[in-house]
């Protein structure tokens, strides 16, 4: 963040900190938006305050969202108090008898200063002689503290007044003062929103008598119109999405598509007017895709599809109108795969690369066909690989990869479209790590890490390229640890974590950056797992723990983080075994059987977490509680789940076969094959190695040498063999 637009004084990650009782939350979200969206006054910006430098900006305001559970303040919740300039309180009769809000101010006076206490009052009054109208916390009355305090009522300050006055506390400049210019400024702002409506009141009337005139001055002034609706949704988007403002265009998608109605009242359209239309069409399908709403981006795409196929096959040479048709189909299978629809993303992409494919062929030298044509290559490989069909993933990796080194051998491309182009490399390397080719696949995620970190000290400065790196290293940390070369994956974590910790320091709310530091985290923690380096794996599998779970609260759906998160609490399962710490073994093991069952049924990742999930709980019934129902149920369970992963995903025969063992091992087998045991202390499964060195034999017999793994009261069950 640069200077002057965020918080100045040291030490601070949050300009306040928002405490209230939940009975008052619609107020709290109202100051909340009124802060964050606050512009101060420009002449103020970088002036001395009573906290420093005043900014530009009072982002990010920290509010607690949860109901908190018995007991004493989170630890997230005392951090983020710490980090906080100032704390604001939500004064009212429910927060002054809520014992959270209460230990949330004890714990800001024990680390901040009073003067930095902050009042807003939503309703009863101070120090009143009804103590149902007491609105201060018994932690303030009983110090005696009376802080700055700003009253909602009409009657004393108002909303507006009220929400000045915290505002003027938290950048630490007198309220007349930042008033008297906030009024100023607010009248150069409508002045110049007064001078753009009669702009465009101005504009409204020009089209409006350029629609009565001849057919000629009509169609020019239409296309001027169409000019201006493709920048709002080109251009304009370009410069409102990084400040999230995109909101604002979905006013312009709706007015669009009514002018375009218009337009077409009792005679055809005409290409121009349906071109225009589709194009625009296809970018506020973008826009909503980008506002995390793929559902509707779906529908808003396939019908510009629908008008762009119409154009093409009204003009079948134009090169033009079929690349566009390629955009289209490319959104729409791009949002269909995040909406979940597989089948209709496959249909989507497949037009996409015929397209590319044709255009090629029709200009074979033109560089932009090419490089579409290894997108549209590529983008089938990630589907594949998505629904665990690697073997026809593969060779689509590898012809995307071919087209792009022609590419490149040519000449230069855009540091962007590089490292786009190059990620069918990190893909490949993935695919063939899936297949069980872990030496090969190792090979070209670190070529792929190393030609992206080239391309980064290129522009060091673009955020994207480094948020994409850190993605690439993780990758390739993973696939370390599972080719058994666990100090390499720690030298490749300890560079991610590096770079990513960048990230965080600029946006510290960003979701993919926290996400990428997680997988980080774990790939360290299991690297020193490996390593049995027993310290430093406990302190990196909880704070990959406590990532991974933050991840899971803001975004339930990332179903590669309920798999990361499974496999860090599988090593904390086995390292509280191997400290005998049954109890911790247990909460673990709970935490993972109530996970599974929260992951949706269809998703690809539910089986192999269901049947690890109920394997930690089927050895603890088995070997702690001696619990026949409970250990029938986790096993029932964990069959179901093995079953299921070989019916969805069958190239998972590695992890699926070593969980298969555990199985057969808490299930009464006398001995295992050779393929069963790992090749390496890879931890991302149950370790096989590590179970029977609990419960059976010592390590180091032959695979088939006779097994023990009877528990004290064996259960009645059949033996039966792995082949």
């Amino acid at each position: 963040m640069a200077t002057g637009n965020g918080v100045t004084a040291a030490g601070c990650k949050y300009p306040g900190f928002i405490s209230y009782s939940h009975r008052d939350r619609k107020v709290a979200e109202w100051l909340h938006r009124g802060i964050e969206r606050y512009r101060v006054p420009a002449r103020l910006v970088g002036s001395p305050g009573a906290h420093g430098p005043v900014p530009a900006r009072l982002y990010p305001i920290f509010r607690d969202r949860d109901e908190l559970a018995a007991g004493p303040l989170a630890g997230q919740l005392v951090e983020a108090i710490g980090q906080s300039r100032c704390f604001v309180l939500i004064c009212s009769p429910e927060s002054a008898a809520s014992r959270w809000v209460n230990d949330e101010v004890a714990e800001f006076l024990k680390q901040g200063s009073p003067s930095r206490l902050l009042c807003l009052i939503a309703d009863g009054e101070p120090n009143a002689a009804d103590p149902a109208r007491e609105c201060l916390p018994p932690v303030l009355r009983e110090r005696g503290i009376e802080p700055m305090a700003a009253e909602l009522h009409d009657a004393a300050d108002g909303r507006d007044h009220a929400r000045l006055k915290i505002i003027a506390g938290l950048l630490g400049v007198g309220f007349e003062e930042l008033r008297r210019r906030d009024l100023v400024a607010r009248n150069r702002r409508l002045i110049a929103v007064a001078g753009l409506s009669l702009l465009v009141a101005s504009l409204t009337v020009v089209l409006a008598l350029a629609a009565l005139r001849a057919r000629d001055e009509a169609e020019r002034s239409r296309q001027q119109a169409e000019e201006l609706i493709g920048f709002m949704l080109g251009e304009l988007r370009g410069q409102l999405e990084p400040l999230g403002k995109l909101g604002l265009l979905d006013a312009v998608g709706d007015r669009a598509m009514a002018y375009f109605a218009g337009l077409d009242r009792g005679r055809d359209p005409g290409p121009r007017a349906l071109a225009a239309r589709a194009k625009a069409l296809r970018q506020i399908g973008e826009v909503r895709f980008a506002q995390g709403r793929p559902d509707e981006a779906v529908v808003t795409l396939t019908a510009a599809r629908a008008l762009q196929r119409e154009l093409v096959t009204g003009a079948p040479a134009d090169n033009a109108l079929l690349f566009e048709l390629g955009q289209i189909e490319y959104w729409v299978g791009f949002a269909a795969w995040r909406a979940g629809d597989f089948d209709r993303a496959e249909t989507s992409f497949q037009a996409y690369r015929q397209i590319a494919e044709t255009l090629v062929g029709r200009e074979p030298g033109n560089r932009e066909w090419r490089t579409e044509f290894a997108y549209a290559l590529c983008n089938l490989g990630v589907l594949a690989h998505e629904r665990k069909r690697h073997t026809e993933a593969l060779p689509l990796f590898q012809q995307s990869m071919a087209v792009v080194e022609t590419l490149l051998q040519e000449g230069p491309l855009p540091t962007a479209v590089t490292a786009s182009l190059l990620s069918a490399l990190s893909w490949e390397g993935s695919t063939r790590a899936a297949l069980g080719q872990r030496s090969e696949g190792l090979a070209l995620l670190g070529e792929h890490a190393r030609r992206h970190r080239a391309l980064l000290e290129q522009a060091p400065d673009d955020h994207r390229l480094l948020e994409a790196f850190c993605n690439a290293l993780s990758s390739y940390g993973i696939a370390a640890i599972e080719a058994g070369q666990p100090a390499l994956a720690l030298t490749i974590a300890e560079e991610g974590l590096q770079r990513v910790q960048r990230l965080i320091a600029t946006d510290g709310d960003n979701l993919d950056y926290q996400v990428d530091r997680a997988y980080l985290t774990q790939v360290a923690a299991s690297a020193h797992f490996q390593l049995q380096q027993w310290d430093a794996a406990r302190d990196g599998l909880s704070r990959a723990d406590a990532a991974l779970t933050d991840v899971l609260q803001r975004d339930p759906a990332r179903n590669l983080a309920r798999v990361s998160l499974m496999s860090v609490w599988d090593l904390i399962h086995a390292l509280a075994w191997r400290d005998a710490d049954l109890p911790r073994a247990r909460g673990i093991a709970r935490k993972a059987v109530a996970i599974a069952d929260s992951t949706p049924a269809d998703s690809l990742y539910n089986p192999v977490i269901r049947a690890t999930a109920h394997l930690m709980a089927l050895e603890l019934a088995l070997y702690v509680d001696h619990d026949d129902i409970a250990a029938a149920r986790h096993r029932d369970a964990a069959s179901a789940a093995l079953a299921a992963i070989d019916e969805k995903a069958p190239e998972m025969g590695r992890r699926g076969s070593r969980l298969q063992t555990l199985l057969g091992l808490m299930s009464g087998i006398d001995h295992i094959v050779d393929a069963a045991m790992p090749e390496n202390a890879a931890p991302w499964t149950y370790s096989v190695v590590s179970f029977i060195e609990r419960h059976c034999q010592t390590i180091g017999r032959p695979a088939t040498t006779p097994l023990d793994c009877r528990h004290p009261q064996p259960l009645a069950i059949s033996t039966r063999r792995i082949d």
